[in-house]
This record gives structure tokens, C-alpha cells and sequence, in this order.
């Protein structure tokens, strides 16, 4: 079970469908991370839009759908709770 808190919304979301924007992400080169725009969904239809900043990469080539959900999970890590 998975459960996110983030600044600027006063809940914690629980087990929510996570969706990437693919046409938004931010590559930073010289420190070899990215940044995603992602989509947050509950059961109960709450939607939450958040970017996730500096995620560490290896590379900067695009790896596919199933590579990127990693990183976002990756990413995600830090909000946790």
C-alpha cells in the first residue's frame, strides 16, 4: 500500500493511480535527472497533479513507458508517508 503527502494539498492521497505526462518531462544534462508531470487518482475521484523534481538517472535516453513508471516511482519515494 502506497501513501503520498505532498505540501501543497492538506490530505494523504492513498493508492492512487499514477499516470505520466510523457510530453512534459524536464531533462537537467548536466546533473543527469529528470523532472515528471504526474497525475495522481484516488478511488474516490480525487485527481492531483504534481511534478516531481530531480530524479536521478542514469542515462538520458527514453527507455519506454515501463522505464519511466519506475522513475516516477522513484521519485515518489520522498514523499512517502
Amino acid at each position: 500500500m502506497a501513501k503520498y503527502k505532498f505540501e501543497q494539498f492538506n490530505v494523504e492521497i492513498e493508492n492512487p493511480t499514477i499516470t505520466i505526462d510523457p510530453t512534459q518531462i524536464k531533462v537537467d544534462a548536466v546533473n543527469n535527472t529528470i523532472s515528471l508531470s504526474l497525475i495522481l487518482e484516488t478511488t474516490e475521484a480525487k485527481v492531483y497533479g504534481v511534478e516531481v523534481l530531480d530524479i536521478s538517472v542514469e542515462n538520458l535516453n527514453y527507455e519506454g513507458e515501463e522505464n519511466l513508471m519506475e522513475r516516477a516511482l522513484q521519485g515518489l519515494e520522498k514523499y512517502k508517508v
